[in-house]
């Protein structure tokens, strides 16, 4: 009667039937169906409103009189509902239920007309609404219950993956798609595709609560997640979602499912399939199958409906189809890295970042790393796992020299010495193979090089000819001839004894 008041005070002040409807949740019938009532009452509204309950419920609401002569139909009609309740608990029949309804009526149906009256009943409480959908309005998106397999060359075992199915509720313009998991990632890479496949965008996507799609259910306003939100934007598209265990929502969808599996999936029973690609192929095969032939309704195919009526409303296809992104937030360590976990390698950020928190946004081929809104790294994703992706920009100048000085080999330090001379890379060649480890010779040639910062190149080439005569050189020999100028000498200069004089020295009139 609350319903009945609202709807008398909502006529008072001039709403109209469309948002009187659309607010009580009433159908248009159940008002029109009030408003005659109303109307043949004879009283205002106002009198209306100031009648009881009772009053007013059988004014407006009077019970349907009987038809005479039909007393058992009419007692059987006010236990159907019941039974209809009592089929639904464990190990309860229909012939038990019969039973127990002849104890109580001898004189009632026999059990052929019993069952019969029950399973019309049982039909007028599942009543289905025909639903017109507008060209171009829905893409309706649902997994099968059922995944297809692929086959291991060497072991022979099964691997189940998950199928996805999408239709044109319009024009039933069908597609279906084998995903490596039902991952975020691969699941909007499928509706790129299907996208592409119908070569255009519906004004809306309708799909059941997945976790994929939705963070939160609710009848009203379903709260969809971060990526979801992101391919709509990027689709300029809208999303929708069913309501909660109400498959009905999304029929043409369901049934196609179905379809999928008469089609597909039991044309390619006896086939086997080694890869995604080879199974997806296939797919497509029999998908095209399907779609161009004729329905037995209409006459018309799937693609010709689409073409005909729906392909020209569909939206544009954005030039580069949507980048799944995953977002994560971390605290940069003291290396000065940052870990994807799923993984298991660490990116650079700047030294500076240490200890704050940054902002990971990453697709399959990049690493984007953000301090608010700034980017502050980007790297190529690798997928190596317990690895580290290092930028030397990154690192504080300590940690440069460490690095440099590990990056140095063979190779190094002979082309730097055969920039200076060929006797300086003489000199190198012999320091480099004077240790039983090469490894244990690169300081010797890191400082020998070195002293190109305090001599000029054409005096270590210098010093390294002198040097180079020797059958064993080193760091200290080439340091020592510089420092004592003994690079500038000629060679009879070299081979000319000089003793300077001073008072212990002996002459020859010392030895008579």
């Amino acid at each position: 009667m609350l319903k009945i008041r609202r709807v008398l005070q909502l006529i008072e002040k001039g709403i109209s039937q469309r948002r009187i409807c659309r607010e009580l949740q009433m159908g248009r019938g159940t008002f029109g169906e009030y408003q005659a009532r109303i109307g043949n009452s004879g009283l205002s509204i106002k009198s209306l409103l100031q009648l009881s309950d009772c009053e007013l419920s059988e004014l407006l609401s009077p019970e349907r009189p009987r038809q005479a002569g039909n007393a058992r139909k009419a007692l059987l009609d006010q236990r159907l509902s019941g039974y209809l309740e009592e089929l639904k608990r464990v190990g309860v029949t229909r012939r038990l239920l019969w039973e127990e309804y002849r104890k109580e009526d001898p004189n009632g149906y026999g059990y052929a007309q019993f069952c019969e009256h029950l399973s019309h009943h049982q039909k007028s409480q599942n009543l289905t609404y025909h639903n017109i959908h507008d060209p171009g309005d829905v893409l309706q998106v649902d997994f099968a219950g059922d995944p297809l397999y692929l086959t291991d060359r060497l072991t022979g075992e099964k691997t189940a993956y998950p199928v996805l199915v999408c239709s044109l509720p319009s024009s039933s313009f069908t597609y279906v798609e084998t995903l490596r998991s039902a991952k975020q990632e691969l699941f909007y890479n499928a509706l790129n595709n299907c996208l592409t496949y119908i070569g255009g965008v519906p004004r809306r996507i309708l799909s059941d609560n997945m976790k994929q799609y939705v963070i939160r259910a609710d009848r009203y306003e379903p709260t969809y997640n971060e990526a979801a939100e992101q391919w709509a934007v990027h689709y300029n598209t809208e999303l929708s979602a069913t309501r909660v265990r109400k498959p009905k929502d999304k029929a043409n969808v369901e049934r196609h499912v179905n379809i999928v599996y008469q089609q597909v999936y039991a044309r390619m029973r006896h086939e086997e399939f080694y890869t995604i690609e080879e199974l997806n192929n296939r797919i497509l095969e029999l998908l095209d199958e399907l779609n161009h032939k004729p329905m037995q309704l209409s006459g018309q195919s799937r693609y010709d409906q689409f073409m005909a009526c729906e392909k020209s409303v569909l939206g544009e296809l954005p030039s580069s189809g949507y980048v799944f992104k995953y977002r994560h937030t971390v605290t940069v360590n003291s290396t000065y890295h940052v870990l994807i976990n799923e993984d298991k390698h660490f990116y650079s950020v700047p030294h500076q970042y240490f200890g704050e928190k940054v902002s990971i946004v990453y697709d399959h081929t990049a690493i984007e790393i953000y301090h608010g809104y700034r980017r502050i790294a980007t790297h190529k994703r690798s997928f190596v796992s317990h690895g580290y992706s290092t930028m030397r920009e990154h690192m504080p100048e300590n940690h440069k020299a460490y690095a440099k000085a590990k990056e140095y080999n063979a190779a190094y330090f002979k082309d730097r010495a055969e920039k200076i001379g060929p006797y300086t890379l003489i000199v190198i060649t012999g320091i480099l193979q004077s240790r039983q480890f090469i490894q244990q010779s690169y300081n010797s040639c890191n400082g020998l090089l070195g002293l190109t910062r305090k001599y000029p190149e054409s005096r270590i080439e210098a010093a390294c000819k002198r040097a180079a005569q020797s059958p064993v050189v080193n760091y200290q020999m080439i340091k020592s001839i510089l420092e004592k100028n003994l690079d500038k000498l000629t060679e009879q200069e070299l081979q000319s004894p000089y003793i300077e004089s001073h008072n212990n020295i002996r002459g020859p009139e010392s030895y008579n």
